[in-house]
């Protein structure tokens, strides 16, 4: 008996030791470089910044947060490819490939939380949707068409699983009865042991395999495709000429145009690991090392797509080295017009990374390719203005291309990228220019102006240098009625915001109402900056309204009510110290300050944190709006588990109002329905201690 138990025993530690380095091998081979998976990202700037310190990111490795590949979860990491890069509106991120930030369409499949406005990645905070993932079904939280898909296909597995349980069960069992537990037991553990080690030992075969590989000449292989634009691959469907699921295999194959039969797995394993090499190398800028590298590939290898769909060309476009782009275009006569997946060209990418003498050449000799927008409809210009790139504006304009174009959806030029990227020394290039000068006072189809973009961005030496040039700093948008200070205010930039009140000393914009008669309180507010709130306090006093934050929007909407919708804590006990009146204010809806503290998702620790604050202020928690809504309620509808298990343990009657719809109908998911199970198991639990 002791034997039997010592020998199980031993094989319990050989398989553990086994699965564990079976997972290592895994984890270490998804990405390379270090990845740290979290239960939540951070959700405002501050705990962006707190989580970047905690890691030991700077400036050259950005803190970043998002989904994993596979939406399984959510990492955080240390991007080694920079800081910061700029996405397209209607869409989030995952880091998608080996290491690859990509973006995921969202416009059409999010009711709601799907960024509206171009972004960089380092600003994902500022869209908490893009954050929140069901990883039982690999979705994003607000796309419900794809849960619902999801759902639907577990439903039909568990129906064929069931079918195929109950035709086997009679057998099974009469097998099963005849066999001891021991020996079972021994089997199972045997078996186990069997297939992991055989686990390993292949995992081991490839390592080596592909470190032989290296070393051998030879082309690396290409694969066949056989994958479509799927819903998380961000890429034209017409650069597809099949059909089927998308894999991350895909990616790295689009636009291929010959297929590659591989002998077997292993060796296409080798091939892109031998490509990826060659990528980095070309990247590294490094001439000699790529000569000798570059001996065993052919034209078809240097055509190949990265998961980014960038080629070897627009990789040495990148890189910056002018004889690693000329010999990789005049030996393998790569077709410098293919355009990249975002349909940007090679002059775009060496325009945004500041690489002059391949920008000179590219212009000198294929000047077409200015002329040509990528899919966000900008120019090589704008990119060089976006990343700050006064050289190569220089060489553009010596070269006579077109510098004051804008894009025809947004009308956006290339100051207007300046002021998003707070590059001053483009903006003083354009002012110190005759002939394009103009353009700094440019306004986009929406009617914000460069002061606006500076505003929002917060670079203060690119703000003055604008209101030094007269740049209309009263200029309100058109679609909105923001002006400046009412952006500066929401951004939480109080740099800009002391500028205009102290030094400018303009009395008119901070009086202002956009068009839903929302004030630089509410703006205030939603930033969570008290060091705004009392500067406004103190001018406005010297105002013709210095009343004016204790005002409300059109549908009664305070401020109160917005730093509680932002779950901005600090600013919620400021407020609520200056105005207590606002506490029980009720808006058209009849919403009071509580339900807007769980109108959204995430921050959850600060909304209950709020919640307790007003709650001894005397805020009625129990209130109901005038469609039955109560904070319960918005609890449910947000998924939010963790506010959802605080409100039923410390206010259970929020179950008993007889107004209110019911919250638990509210969530449809399975996840807050086993919270209000568990509530109630409790309850009856603890019922029945008191009876006895």
């Amino acid at each position: 008996m002791h034997r039997y138990q010592s020998s199980t025993s031993h094989h319990q530690i050989v398989l553990f030791i086994l699965i564990f380095l079976v997972l290592g091998a895994h984890v270490s081979a998804e990405y390379v470089f270090d990845v740290f998976p979290v239960k939540k990202c951070p959700m405002c700037k501050e705990d962006w910044e707190m989580a970047s310190r905690r890691l030991n990111c700077n400036s050259s490795y950005g803190y970043h947060c998002v989904p994993n590949k596979q939406f399984t979860s959510l990492i955080e990491f240390c991007y080694p490819k920079g800081p910061r890069f700029p996405f397209e509106k209607g869409n989030c991120l995952e880091l998608a490939a080996n290491g690859i930030l990509n973006q995921v369409y969202c416009n059409d499949t999010f009711e709601d939380g799907c960024p509206q406005d171009h972004y960089f990645s380092n600003e994902m905070y500022k869209f908490p949707k893009c954050l929140m993932i069901s990883r039982s079904l690999r979705c994003f939280d607000a796309d419900h068409a794809c849960i619902y898909s999801e759902l639907l296909k577990n439903k039909m597995k568990e129906q064929d699983i069931s079918t195929t349980e109950s035709n086997a069960l009679n057998d099974g069992d009469n097998q099963c009865n005849n066999i001891e537990r021991k020996d079972g037991s021994t089997a199972v553990i045997t078996s186990l042991v069997v297939i992991i080690v055989t686990i390993v030992i292949g995992v081991f075969v490839v390592v080596v395999y592909k470190k032989m590989r290296r070393r051998i000449k030879g082309t690396p292989g290409r694969r066949r495709k056989k994958g479509t634009l799927g819903r998380r691959c961000n890429i034209p469907a017409e650069t597809y000429l099949c059909s089927g699921e998308c894999t991350e295999e895909d990616r790295d194959s689009a636009f291929e145009d010959e297929p590659f039969i591989s002998d077997n797995k292993e060796s296409m394993i080798a091939a892109n690991g031998a490509l990826q090499k060659l990528h980095d190398v070309i990247q590294g800028s490094e001439f000699d090392e790529f000569k000798h590298l570059i001996q065993t590939f052919d034209r078809n290898a240097l055509k190949q797509f990265n998961p980014r769909g960038f080629n070897s060309l627009h990789l040495s476009a990148k890189g910056g080295n002018f004889n690693i782009f000329k010999y990789i275009l005049d030996t393998f006569k790569i077709d410098i017009e293919t355009p990249a997946i975002d349909k940007r060209n090679v002059l775009h990418i060496a325009a945004f990374y500041g690489s002059c003498s391949i920008c000179r050449y590219i212009l000198e000799n294929h000047k077409k390719l200015f002329d040509v927008k990528d899919r966000y409809n900008m120019n090589p210009a704008h990119w060089a203005a976006l990343n700050g790139q006064e050289s190569i504006l220089k060489i553009m304009l010596e070269l006579n291309c077109n510098l004051s174009e804008v894009t025809p959806t947004y009308d956006e030029n290339i100051v207007l990228f300046a002021c998003i990227g707070e590059s001053y020394d483009v903006c003083k290039f354009v002012g110190s220019t005759e002939g394009i000068a103009g353009i700094l006072h440019w306004k986009n189809s929406e009617g914000w102006n460069s002061i606006q973009y500076a505003a929002k961005s917060g670079n203060l030496k690119v703000f003055k240098y604008l209101c030094e040039m007269d740049v209309d700093i009263e200029n309100k948008s058109r679609q909105t009625g923001k002006n400046c200070l009412h952006t500066a205010c929401e951004r939480g930039n109080i740099e800009i915001c002391t500028y205009i009140l102290d030094e400018r000393k303009n009395e008119t914009l901070i009086t202002q109402f956009d068009k839903h008669e929302q004030h630089v309180g509410h703006f205030t507010a939603k930033s969570g900056n008290k060091n705004i709130l009392d500067l406004l306090i103190k001018h406005l006093r010297n105002t013709t309204l210095p009343h004016l934050l204790e005002r409300s929007t059109t549908d009664k909407i305070n401020i109160l009510h917005i730093a509680c919708r932002h779950a901005r804590f600090d600013m919620c006990v400021k407020i609520a110290d200056t105005f207590p009146s606002m506490i029980n204010e009720i808006t058209e809806r009849g919403w009071n300050a509580a339900l807007f503290i769980t109108e959204k998702a995430g921050a959850e620790k600060e909304r209950i944190m709020i919640l307790k604050c007003l709650e001894k202020r005397k805020l009625n928690v129990y209130h109901v709006s005038r469609s039955g809504k109560t904070i319960l309620y918005n609890a449910c509808v947000n998924r939010s588990a963790i506010l959802v298990r605080f409100l039923l343990n410390h206010y259970p009657d929020l179950l008993k109002i007889e107004k209110s719809m019911d919250p638990r109908k509210a969530a449809k998911s399975q996840d807050i329905e086993n919270i209000f199970i568990s509530h109630f198991s409790q309850k009856n639990e603890n019922q029945t201690v008191m009876i006895k």
